[in-house]
């Protein structure tokens, strides 16, 4: 099964140019991309996982509010450091 991703054009042609370079497909790229963080990041993510499903489990709907407000305030502030990096590059 696949699915459409909506992707921003610039990082779309980065995959474009990167793929091209090594003679690829953009798809094979970003399959690769994807595996990578993932297996990076899987501790990470699975700690916060549980921590979700922990707040869930004691019924805490105060604390998974606060839980997800930070977690949009990160990946906002992550956005916003990687549009500074764009524009500084």
């Amino acid at each position: 099964m696949s699915v459409v991703a909506r992707l921003p054009e610039d990082l779309y042609a980065n995959v474009k140019k990167i793929a091209a370079l090594q003679g690829r497909q953009p798809s094979d790229v970003l399959i690769e991309a994807w595996e990578q963080y993932m297996t990076t990041h899987r501790e990470e993510l699975a700690s916060r996982f549980e921590e979700a499903a922990a707040l869930i489990r004691a019924g805490d709907t105060e604390g998974l509010t606060e839980f997800a407000s930070q977690s949009v305030k990160d990946r906002a502030e992550g956005a916003a450091e990687a549009a500074r990096s764009r524009t500084a590059a």
